[in-house]
């Protein structure tokens, strides 16, 4: 038997009920802190096309950049390259975060399209090419590179569509100059 009373029960189970309830109703409001009725808008950053090796900068301070793409051999451990007519390459992403708050980069979704096919990515820890970004937050003004791997058509052909974070963000194209 425990030494807990029916009261004291009672009281945890309002407590409880009152918690979620008081979440559920958070979660399902759209009126912001102002009183308004209408749900918050989300600012969207516009996105914009450039070339391998150039620099972009999203209006916010966040600023990508990706490498031209290059030969790549991937290891023993490598999946995605397996059975996939074409050629491997890899390339180097950077992103600066000019933003006034954290970035976390493991958002970044990326896809590359050769000679009118979408390539296969390729995930080859072993030679440090990851899916996407790195899982840590991005202070402001912090720096980090990282690379991706893709099995092309046409190394000289490839466009590489990136967003760097699941929302808020416009596509950012990079093609050959």
């Amino acid at each position: 038997m425990t030494s807990s009373t029916p009261a004291r029960r009672r009281t945890v189970v309002v407590a409880v009920a009152a918690a979620a309830l008081l979440a559920a109703a958070a979660c399902t409001s759209t009126a912001s802190a102002g009183g308004s009725d209408k749900p918050a808008e989300r600012t969207t950053y516009k996105g914009g096309e450039t070339t391998f090796g150039q620099s972009f900068a999203y209006s916010n301070g966040l600023a990508v950049e990706v490498e031209k793409p290059t030969a790549f051999v991937p290891s023993a451990s490598a999946d995605g390259a397996e059975g996939v007519d074409g050629e491997p390459v890899k390339v180097r992403v950077y992103v600066v975060n000019g933003t006034s708050g954290e970035f976390v980069p493991n958002t970044l979704e990326v896809t590359v399209v050769s000679d009118g096919e979408e390539a296969a990515q390729i995930l080859d820890p072993g030679s440090r090419v990851e899916l996407t970004g790195p899982g840590h937050a991005l202070g402001r003004a912090d720096v980090v590179a990282f690379d991706l791997a893709f099995v092309v058509q046409d190394p000289d052909d490839v466009t590489l569509t990136l967003v760097p974070a699941i929302a808020g963000y416009e596509p950012l194209v990079f093609t050959a100059p």
